[in-house]
């Protein structure tokens, strides 16, 4: 017994070595840094408002729910805009409807952008392509709610229907590549951003009529693998898992949740009992990746924890709670858009609503339930985590700065005076916060 525990202790502490030197120090090169959302750096800001904390402010035109990565001393975002700002309309919180049968009445012109972080200054305007939208989106989505990723040399930047776009450091486009319409359920738009691994980018496309995962050369965009997948759309993005001499890459999906061979796109396992909608993207901790979903009308909202060597279909017999490859899994609980936050020994899940759950990460006991953060606030950003801290920011401009742990404890509440749903960046101990008309850095 004692040399099972201690196996278990040093895959752990492998798991985590792992994420901890992925990011180099300052950088954050895509949604969520790595996809984890946590970050080394320490003495992060823990007040500010409009007329405190903010080292700069720039305000970014058109409109876009991508986060912005950091790489060195240079931020990017990507915008999409429209000849004709008419168009460009915008609901928050959360309601049903705001669906659309028709794509915006307008040209947009889809742009990387890049700016010094030091002082926010716009240091290039790339315009990738011009081009009606091909497809509709939700009132609450934008045609640039992909998140780019880097590498420290190109940019790469998907805008859905729009296409997979490379830039470099200077803003010249290097390769594009169509990825094919992708008509999501009600005409909602898109939102997986791309991740990068070794040579290749990933991206994942599911639709409502033809759905696949591929890996293109960063250098070219041409195909090394492409995977069918029988599902319909989803709007997670995948998620790099280190299994010992393996990379997996992780997927959410409404039918089936899987992991892939990050080299060569071979299905490695999968588990039945995706939700109806599936935003939330896999998050790790404790040698376990943990994948969720559900929208607060379904009753399906399951929270699965994936063992590290899972293989083959994992999904539970009826009626049990977890399997050879799942350590444990609830029915409910899972959140709608936003990601989950895996931090040392918890998993922590905050809901559209407002509110936070935490769970023990290796025996998926609940510790503490929907702990209200302020009133009626709608969560649509994925928190990040660092300094010993987590940092959640709702639509209202309401940054929640919460002590992990098994008890709950608000330690800070910043508020700015704009809608955010964009997830946090961290670099050089600042935060880097996208709102609906600015980009703020936040810190000396």
């Amino acid at each position: 017994m004692k040399k099972l525990n201690l196996s278990k202790t040093l895959l752990a502490l492998c798991v985590i070595f792992i994420y901890s030197d992925h990011l180099e120090a300052h950088n954050w090169p895509g949604f969520r840094g790595d996809g984890q959302g946590i970050s080394s750096e320490t003495n992060l800001p823990l007040k500010w408002s409009e007329d405190e904390g903010i080292k700069w402010k720039t305000p970014i035109p058109g409109a876009g729910h991508s986060s912005p990565i950091i790489w060195e001393n240079r931020v990017f975002v990507t915008t999409a805009v429209a000849d004709d700002p008419n168009v460009q309309t915008f609901r928050g919180g959360m309601y049903l409807g705001g669906d659309r049968k028709k794509p915006d009445d307008s040209e947009y012109t889809f742009n990387v952008i890049c700016l010094d972080a030091e002082n926010g200054n716009i240091l290039w305007d790339k315009a990738v392509t011009k081009q009606r939208p091909r497809t509709p989106r939700h009132t609450k989505n934008t045609y640039a709610s992909e998140t780019p990723v880097t590498d420290g040399k190109y940019v790469f930047a998907s805008f859905g229907s729009a296409g997979l776009y490379c830039v470099d450091f200077g803003g010249s486009l290097i390769w594009q590549r169509d990825l094919g319409l992708m008509p999501r359920r009600a005409g909602w738009g898109t939102s997986s951003s791309p991740v990068v691994f070794k040579n290749a980018v990933i991206v994942n496309c599911d639709s409502d009529e033809e759905s696949y995962i591929t890996a293109l050369d960063k250098t070219t965009g041409e195909p090394l693998w492409r995977t069918e997948r029988n599902e319909k759309a989803s709007w997670s993005t995948p998620f790099l898992f280190q299994s010992g001499n393996r990379t997996i890459v992780v997927t959410n999906a409404m039918r089936r949740m899987r992991g892939y061979n990050a080299s060569t796109g071979k299905l490695l396992w999968e588990c039945e009992g995706g939700s109806m909608i599936t935003v939330p993207s896999p998050v790790a901790t404790r040698g376990l990746v943990f994948i969720s979903s559900g929208h607060n009308l379904f009753r399906k909202q399951p929270i699965v924890a994936v063992r590290p060597d899972a293989s083959g279909d994992i999904t539970p017999d009826k009626g049990q709670s977890s399997s050879q490859g799942v350590a444990w899994m609830h029915p409910t609980g899972g959140p709608y858009i936003t990601s989950p936050i895996a931090f040392a020994d918890y998993l922590y899940i905050p809901l559209d609503k407002g509110s936070l759950t935490c769970y023990d990460a290796l025996t998926g006991e609940k510790v503490y339930e929907k702990q209200k953060l302020g009133d009626r606030n709608t969560i649509t950003a994925s928190p990040i985590a660092g300094d010993g801290r987590i940092y959640i920011q709702t639509e209202d401009g309401e940054c929640y700065i919460i002590k992990p742990g098994p008890e709950f404890e608000i330690l800070a509440v910043n508020k700015l005076d704009e809608v955010f749903c964009a997830s946090p960046a961290v670099s050089t101990g600042r935060l880097f916060l996208r709102g609906r008309k600015n980009l703020y850095c936040i810190g000396k």
